[in-house]
Order: structure tokens, then sequence, then C-alpha cells
């Protein structure tokens, strides 16, 4: 055993120490930074050679580990488009030279161009690797095609037969009217008309009042009079049982032509005929007018919607995250984001909530996995074991002082 050895050992631990310092500080100045994963230092000895006789002191080894694998807790947030994965995973992101990193801060805005950027300026990607892009400025539409109307229509109606039943000279029963979006998504105003045709009673009824059947026309009209009936200008007959429900063979889409617009198609099955009065009890007609997007929603599966003025929403694209078999592998960049190395092995792409594959929270983001009361005593034990190696190094110092003074 040698006293220079002794210093170079004290000296090893106090650059131990200092590492375990350096890590300390990192942790404790990002506890706030979203998505940050902490650094732990763990320690190994490098033994000397010795004899039974004596001993050699060795080193200390330092070994910095990133915790990548540790979750840290949800904040949430009011903007829709922060997000957090809950589980395995990790953004795919774009640095604004093109390349491409992996990250789990999700503190995701919509900049200028209608790309989500976080707080370290990459882009998310989406599914086929390229840049979420929301179009901010740019108006859409959607012409009606479909839609629901259901009504009741009163059994006691009078039948009312030949050729001007219906539209013709307005002999018909009832009308309501639905909107529908035309192919520029325009607003306009459809009337549907309805009109009982036949109604067969049971002859053995002495009070000749049981119904056994009946029928209604339907037809639609725009609002210059003109029949739009897609079907002819005779529209669908609905055919009801005696008890007001539609019979299992009647039709019951009614399509009609919208007016500078597409064939409108209607489901009519909710239709009954019963009571004295007549009601509407459904109407859901698709398209909407030309409108920019407000707002995105983001589904924990990663769809991302547009939401727009409009009310409408369209789907717009599809969020894929990467995992790795060894996420604490990955070598750390600048901008909290990471790296794809040998010990990490190659990303494996998949969508949340596929298996091995967190799901997406959104209005949320995942804060740093620090705890600052553990940070704070590993400073102090550091501190402590410092100053120790600083005795140690201090009194084998003034052992070698002795030795030079001897004459």
């Amino acid at each position: 055993m040698g006293l220079y050895g002794i210093m170079n050992t004290s000296v090893s631990g106090m650059n131990a120490q200092a590492n375990k310092l350096s890590t300390v500080a990192d942790n404790i100045s990002n506890a706030n930074t979203v998505g940050y994963k902490r650094y732990k230092t763990g320690f190994s000895t490098l033994v000397g050679a010795g004899s039974g006789s004596g001993h050699e002191s060795g080193i200390v080894n330092t070994n910095i580990i990133q915790t990548v694998r540790q979750q840290g807790a949800f904040n949430f947030t009011s903007k829709s488009t922060n997000l957090a994965i809950n589980g395995n995973g990790f953004f795919q992101v774009q640095d604004k030279e093109g390349g491409t990193y992996f990250t789990r801060a999700g503190d995701f805005v919509l900049d200028k161009n209608g790309e989500m950027v976080n707080a370290g300026g990459y882009k998310l990607l989406s599914e086929g690797g390229q840049p979420v892009q929301v179009d901010l400025n740019t108006p859409v539409w959607q012409a009606s095609t479909t839609g629901e109307l259901g009504v009741n229509l009163p059994s006691n109606a009078d039948v009312r037969t030949g050729a001007g039943a219906g539209l013709v000279d307005g002999n018909y029963h009832f009308k309501t009217s639905i909107s529908a979006y035309d192919q520029n998504g325009n607003l306009v105003k459809v009337d549907v008309v309805y009109t009982k045709t036949a109604e067969v009673k049971d002859p053995t009824d002495p009070t000749n009042t049981r119904i056994l059947s009946s029928s209604w026309k339907v037809q639609a009209v725009d609002k210059d009079g003109n029949n739009i009936s897609g079907a002819g200008v005779d529209g669908i007959t609905l055919e009801f049982n005696g008890d007001g429900k539609l019979k299992d063979t009647s039709t019951t889409e009614f399509t009609l032509d919208t007016p500078n617009g597409e064939v409108l198609t209607l489901d009519m099955s909710k239709t009954v005929t019963a009571g004295e009065k007549f009601s509407v009890s459904k109407v859901d007609v698709d398209g909407y007018k030309p409108s920019t997007i407000q707002s995105v929603r983001i589904e924990a599966d990663g769809r991302i919607f547009g939401v727009y003025g409009s009310s409408a929403e369209k789907l717009l694209t599809k969020i894929q995250i990467v995992n790795f078999s060894n996420p604490d592998g990955l070598q750390a960049k600048s901008g909290n984001v990471y790296a794809a190395t040998d010990a990490s092995g190659d990303p494996a792409v998949g969508f949340p909530g596929d298996n091995g594959f967190g799901t997406l929270y959104a209005g949320a983001v995942e804060g740093s996995n620090v705890d600052l009361a553990a940070e704070l005593t590993e400073m102090v034990q550091s501190q402590r074991t410092y100053s120790a190696n600083t005795k140690v190094f201090n009194a084998s110092s003034e052992l070698l002082q002795e030795l030079n003074n001897l004459r």
C-alpha cells in the first residue's frame, strides 16, 4: 500500500461524488420539465493488487443511467393538443433538419403552419412518418347524402286516391321540412309530404273500425314547388300493419334530389301511424356548411379529428408511437429527446392501444419522474461523502509531508 495510492483513491472518490452531484443538479433543475427522466448514479470498485500482508487501494468507477422506463405523473391541462402516453411508448418527432427522434414530452401546440410542435421545437409525426399537418385556413364543406326522418302519421286520416292524390293540386295530408346542404355548402330547404292512399279494414268487425293495414305515399318538393322525389314523381309508399308499425316488407329508404346537390337517401324506418296528430320524432341529415378548423380532438387510439366552426368533425390523421426493447439504452439529446442506439434496439412502430403500446391521454402531459425529497437526500449524502474523501486526501498528504521532513 502506498500513500500515493491512497491519494489517488480519495481523488477517485471525490470525482465519483462530483459526478453524482452533477446528476442531482440536473434532476433538481429539471424537476418541472415535461417528460424529463431522472438520472441515477451507480458506483463500482476497481480493486488494486494486494497480498496477505498489505492492501493496495483501488478506485471508484461511476455508472450513470437515465431512468427512461419510469413513468412520471400526469398533469392535466386545458389544451387539447397536449398529449401523454399512459404505458409503453414514445412520440416520434422531427427536428428542423428532418432528423427523427423520440420523446415522452407531449406538450404539443399548433404553430402558425398547423404543425404540432412541443416546447423543444420538435414536430410530432403521424402515420407514415410525416409531420402532423392541420389546415387551419382552408374552409371545407360536405353535401348531404344520407339522413334519417321519423314521423308519426295520424291513424284516423282519410284516404285520398286517384290521380290527384299527393303533390298534385296540393292534395296531401301532412308536410314537414328538412334542411340539407348542396354541393357548394349552401343550406337548402326541402319539404317532405305524406298522403294516405289506402286503408284496409277487417270485414268481420261489426264496428268497421279495426284497421288491418294502411299505405302512405311519401314525396319531396323544393322551395319552388318542383317535385324532387328521386324515385319518381310518385315517391315511395310506406306499408303499415294494423298496429301502426311498418311491415317487414315495406320500403323504408326514400331518395330525393337535393337542389344543386347530391342524391339524399332518407331512412324512414322509425315512421309509425298512431293517434290523431302528426308529429316529427327524428330528423338527422348529414353535411355541413363551409367553415375552418376551430380546434382538434385526439382520441386514445391516436386518431386526430378536426372540429370545424360548423360543429362538424373530420378525421385528419392518426398518431403512431414507437417502443424499444430496452428504453434505458436510448441516448439522451438536447431538447428532451432520445436517439436509438445498439443498446436500445430498433424502434417497433404501432398505434396507441395496440398490444405492447400505451394509450394516449389528450389534454394532459407527463411530468418529470424526479422526487425532490429523494434528490435532496442524495445531495446531502454525496456532500458528506465528498467531504470524507477530502479528509483522507489531507491525511495522506500530511503523511507524505512527514516523510519529506525525515533527515
